[in-house]
């Protein structure tokens, strides 16, 4: 039920707008704001990316809200809404969206519900239509619960399937004991039996109003042509009185410690701590510190390396207004005794509260976050995302205020909620692996469920939705790239767009691991797809970390490789990405280490029971001479020498595909940027061919 959490650099200045019936409203040639007279706030984010638009309601109602004894009512609420609004059946609802080639769905929140939709700009009066509908009255029918209440208690059952999902609302109760952030939004199978029909109206009348609202809509669109439209749709939706939010009044953490059970392929070690919530001054400085944390070129991360943890990371997580989940987490084989990586977790973080961290880290990290403040302007639906969660899910004015407190950030100030929140009492857990053969869930957790289908039977529609399907065009073509081939055989495809002043560059070598994998190797790739993060032959793993860390690039090098930095580092960057490729370090005593990591973590794997599962379905279907039915085992990685991986590296094929996104072109000289740095490197790759 969570949403990414990136956000946006956007310029705000007030001007007033020429449009009757809005109590205010103001504007930027990108952005336009405006306040109807029933208290709606709607954002309009204009961006001509693609010719598309994304349509985000957020109501400031979620799981916080829910009566007691009911954890999933907003929850229901949220599927309820697609089953029938005012004067829309549900299968109206679906077939609209299905027959406009439309996706609409919907999630919940601690703190908000929001449903959204993404359509051709063309069909916009369409989707504000169907989402007025929903705001001016909700049907509650109980026949349509009845049959609604089946799809949440699958979609609860898959959830509590999932081990992290299980760890969560386990570290939920405890971390926020005695607040409405104890529960989750999802809901119960029994408190859901337990819902009427009556009780969601209810429900829904209490909450769902326009001055409950903050209507975001970014995309291809006319700012002023769409306000006016939206006054006449939600201007006659009555606002509401509405109830009091609870409050959320935090209680002291009491350390403790538990184990559960998972069918993860191996053990993990999780500490968490309670951070700050996102109204706090001190959220942005501790959003820093979890990316120090975390860093490549940190003691925690370190692990990985020294042989000591398959995997090693710190994040900050579930973010609420009042409070926040932070958890330093290490992978191991299945059956090593925790205890002692657990102790050593413990000190590196403690050591960082006590001692302070490197302002080098600090600077890396501020870099990373405002790179990624950029990245974010890259996608009509990202951008009703982060508007969304800005506004309505933390209260802000808009993403640029946090992406300005992130900037604002020092040393002092990292090092400060370091030794104020990493020394507080914590919640320790092992996830221990089973046999118990439940697969785990792949959907669900950490993400949106769909709460539509499109019907199996002819529906008769709305005489507004049958003309914009009757009238169905392609939209115009936004992409014109350019697609060539360098002299050394790699084709390049350039798309220039202006969006935001990035680079994305995403490639593939043709190969197929299953078939060139020699007889007796496998597991030779995954162990060289690993060794590519150990730097290059001029800069080792953290100078080659350091050197990406000062551009806030983020790259990966292999059979897939790809590369996102800004538009001003982009030689810098394609140069590190080009050496990477090309000059992998490939450290003879880092393969030792990286081959028994790949070992262990592959004996864990293969007694997974999704791994059994689709092992199952392979043996079923294939010839029993098929090469999808090798495999790597503990043996085979075991068996492998070091020339074997060099020597598969060395035949590895070099017809190159590569794509280049790019943003705010001014020239046409970007192919031969691209040249300079790639065409004489990969040019050593083709002759290996």
């Amino acid at each position: 039920m969570s949403l990414p959490k990136l956000f946006l650099l956007g310029l705000l200045i007030g001007v007033s707008l020429p449009c009757s019936g809005l109590a205010q409203a103001t504007s930027t040639p990108d952005v336009t704001r405006a306040t109807l007279d029933n208290g709606m706030r709607v954002v309009i984010i204009r961006n001509p990316l693609a010719p598309v638009v994304t349509v985000m309601n957020n109501y400031l109602v979620g799981g916080d809200e829910t009566p007691a004894g009911f954890p999933g009512m907003a929850h229901a609420q949220e599927h309820m809404s697609f089953r029938g609004c005012k004067n829309l059946t549900g299968d109206q609802i679906a077939a609209t969206y299905a027959q406009l080639g439309g996706t609409s769905n919907a999630d919940t929140q601690q703190n908000i519900t929001q449903y959204f939709v993404t359509v051709p700009a063309q069909d916009l009066d369409v989707a504000l239509r169907v989402d007025a509908a929903c705001m001016d009255g909700a049907e509650d029918n109980p026949e349509e619960w009845a049959k609604e209440r089946g799809a949440l208690n699958q979609e609860v059952s898959r959830d509590l399937s999932n081990p992290i999902y299980k760890f969560i609302a386990r570290l939920n109760g405890e971390l926020f004991a005695g607040t409405p952030y104890a529960h989750d939004p999802l809901g119960s199978k029994e408190s859901f039996e337990k819902t009427t029909g009556a009780m969601l109206k209810s429900f829904y009348e209490s909450w769902y109003a326009p001055n409950n609202s903050i209507l975001v809509i970014a995309g291809d669109v006319d700012p002023t042509a769409t306000l006016a439209k939206i006054k006449t749709l939600y201007g006659g939706i009555a606002r509401r009185d509405l109830p009091a939010h609870p409050a959320v009044n935090l209680q002291p953490v009491k350390a403790q410690s538990f184990s559960l059970d998972s069918n993860l392929p191996y053990l993990a070690s999780i500490v968490s701590f309670r951070f700050p919530g996102s109204e706090s001054k001190d959220f942005a400085a501790v959003r820093i510190l979890a990316d120090v944390l975390s860093s490549q070129r940190g003691n925690l991360y370190a692990l990985v390396p020294q042989g000591k943890a398959l995997f090693a990371d710190f994040s900050l997580f579930e973010t609420y207004p009042k409070a926040s989940a932070a958890l330093g987490i290490v992978a191991v084989p299945t059956g090593t005794d925790t205890a002692a990586i657990t102790a050593e977790m413990k000190k590196i973080i403690g050591d960082y509260a006590a001692n302070g961290v490197l302002a080098d880290l600090v600077e890396a990290a501020k870099k990373g976050e405002l790179a990624g403040a950029e990245f974010g302007r890259n996608s009509i639906s990202n951008l009703a995302t982060l508007w969304s969660q800005s506004l309505a899910a933390e209260g802000r004015n808009s993403p640029q205020e946090f992406v300005d407190a992130l900037r604002a950030v020092t040393l002092a100030d990292v090092n400060r909620v370091a030794k104020q929140y990493l020394q507080q009492p914590t919640i320790d857990a092992v996830l221990k692996p089973t046999k118990a053969g439940e697969a785990a869930a792949a959907k669900g957790f950490g993400g949106t469920e769909k709460t539509t289908s499109t019907p199996t039977k002819p529906v008769a529609l709305p005489e507004w939705a049958e003309a914009a399907v009757k009238s169905l065009r392609v939209p115009r073509a936004t992409l014109h790239p350019t697609d060539m081939k360098l002299a050394n055989g790699i084709r390049l495809i350039v798309q220039p767009e202006k969006t935001s002043p990035t680079v994305t560059v995403l490639g593939s070598i043709k190969s197929q691991a299953d078939l060139q994998t020699p007889v007796g190797k496998e597991g030779v790739t995954d162990v060289l797809d690993q060794l590519f993060s150990y730097g290059t032959k001029t800069l080792d793993r953290l100078a080659f970390q350091k050197a990406l860390d000062d551009i806030a690039a983020s790259e990966s090098a292999g059979s897939n490789f790809s590369l996102k930095v800004l538009k001003a580092d982009f030689n810098r960057g394609i140069e590190l990405l080009a050496d990477n490729e090309l000059h992998p370090a490939l450290p003879s005593e880092a393969f030792k280490i990286v081959q028994e990591q790949s070992g262990q973590l592959q004996a864990g794997e293969l007694q997974s029971p999704r791994y059994r599962t689709e092992r199952a379905l392979t043996h079923a279907l294939l010839p029993a001479n098929d090469p999808l039915q090798r495999e790597a085992t503990p043996k085979s990685i075991a068996g492998l020498k070091y020339e074997d991986l060099t020597s598969y590296f060395a035949k590895s094929p070099s017809m190159m595909r590569a794509r280049l996104s790019k943003s705010r072109s001014e020239n046409g000289r970007q192919p031969d940027r691209l040249r300079t740095w790639c065409c004489r490197p990969f040019l050593r790759v083709s002759q290996v061919q």
